[in-house]
């Protein structure tokens, strides 16, 4: 999938529960997309390609049952311009995939999928989610079947866009690491693991051996609006304002992004930043009375 493909992904199945009605359609706000994802733009026609694509995309399972199983990752999508919302239909029998991963993945982590930048990345990120709780947090994938999961490989033609290592390296995995170490809950190392060297030429790397760190974070149990006044330092009206404003999805995934960057030490000014992040006014009084 393109970046933009994987976002909408997160975006369902970040709001599919068990018990929805099989007949339930699932809303996703382009504004709230530009937001959570720090685009500028509503770019309505790339998320009508992205539809279409995702709709034209088979996804292949064998089931517990031994049953070989594919369909659509979506059923239907429908534009509602003046609205701003793409509403998507899931048929009934990939609906129960979008659940598992929905219980699968922490709400901390499906906004960090999105706001990781490289298709590479988000990929790379659900593969090292996979044995973030595992006993045995290291694990090698063979450098071919790496780069088919990554569309390095094309499946039909068999061209390799890196079929260099160093350039493999710099421009997927050492990209993937800088987006993913420090910005989600989740880090890792890597090493190639050579194979056999054929004749004088120098040694290929066949695997690449990966070791996941885990620094798991609660979810927010504190109301959103507390959470907006006592951790953030807004105003109560103010903290009022942004729960008009945006919906709660976009309010953690902001907020996610406020408190990594203030724990790295780029936030002078909590209060004040906040304030300005999501779009309210901010006066001299306000910022002595957070200083004070």
């Amino acid at each position: 999938m393109s970046e933009t493909e994987r976002n909408l992904f997160y975006m369902v199945v970040a709001q599919v529960k068990r018990e929805d009605p099989p007949t339930k359609l699932y809303q996703v706000s382009v504004k709230e997309m530009a937001e959570i994802t720090g685009s500028d733009e509503l770019k309505f026609d790339a998320y009508r390609r992205a539809t279409e694509r995702l709709n034209g995309r088979v996804f292949k399972s064998t089931l517990p049952n031994g049953n070989y199983f594919h369909g659509s990752f979506i059923a239907s999508a429908e534009y509602k311009k003046r609205m701003g919302i793409i509403e998507i239909e899931l048929s009934q029998k990939i609906r129960p995939f979008y659940v598992d991963l929905n219980e699968r993945f922490t709400k901390i982590q499906l906004v960090a999928a999105l706001s990781l930048n490289s298709a590479y990345a988000k990929r790379i990120f659900e593969l090292l989610c996979m044995f973030k709780n595992m006993k045995d947090k290291t694990f090698r994938r063979e450098v071919v079947e790496l780069k088919a999961m990554l569309s390095i490989i094309d499946e039909k033609t068999g061209k390799d866009t890196y079929p260099d290592w160093t350039k493999f390296k710099t421009n997927v995995l050492d990209v993937a690491a800088k987006e993913i170490n420090g910005h989600t809950d989740i880090s890792f190392s890597y090493k190639p693991i050579y194979g056999d060297r054929p004749g004088r030429g120098r040694k290929p790397v066949k695997e690449v051996e990966f070791e996941v760190f885990y620094n798991a974070k609660p979810e927010p149990t504190m109301p959103l609006l507390e959470r907006l006044i006592k951790q953030f330092r807004l105003r109560p009206d103010q903290a009022a304002k942004v729960l008009e404003m945006h919906s709660i999805e976009v309010i953690n995934r902001q907020l996610y992004d406020i408190h990594t960057k203030s724990a790295d030490g780029k936030v002078k000014n909590l209060g004040s930043y906040t304030a300005k992040v999501f779009g309210l006014e901010t006066t001299k009084t306000d910022t002595k009375e957070r200083l004070s």
